[in-house]
């Protein structure tokens, strides 16, 4: 009985397999990619001028990953490398918050930038190894 419980899971299984597995990450790059823009927002950093450059980087980098998710949770299989650009930003994110903190920024923006690029960094390079996986293993490699 575990197995057929175990095997209609959403995201892993036989019947998933090559489908759906790189989605997941991507759905939650999504929801990062989310609270990476209104963070700002909804946290107040408190910085001098609302429109500096922490928020709009924090802000054109949540479009950008969000929008790439987006793509990706539709099309799992197809361009794996918006996973890895998801990575790359993530590992964007965590360089300018540690720039940052020396230039002294609140430290709650450089908290949340330096989670959030990991997590970005976690989520893509996960999407990106699932479907080079499944790719290899649809070729029989």
């Amino acid at each position: 009985m575990a197995d057929v419980a175990t095997s209609r899971h959403f995201w892993i299984g036989p019947g998933t397999e090559e489908r759906m597995t790189p989605s997941l990450p991507s759905s939650l790059t999504l929801l990062v990619g989310l609270w990476l823009g209104f963070s700002p927002f909804v946290v107040r950093f408190g910085l001098a001028d609302p429109s500096g450059f922490v928020d709009i980087d924090d802000v054109v980098l949540a479009i950008v990953v969000s929008v790439s998710a987006m793509i990706r949770m539709t099309a799992p299989k197809d361009l794996p490398v918006l996973s890895v650009f998801n990575a790359a930003a993530g590992a964007w994110l965590v360089g300018t918050a540690f720039f940052f903190s020396a230039s002294g920024h609140p430290s709650r923006a450089v908290v949340n930038d330096v989670v959030c690029g990991v997590l970005l960094i976690v989520l893509g390079a996960t999407s990106a190894v699932l479907t080079y996986r499944q790719r290899s293993a649809a070729r029989g490699v």
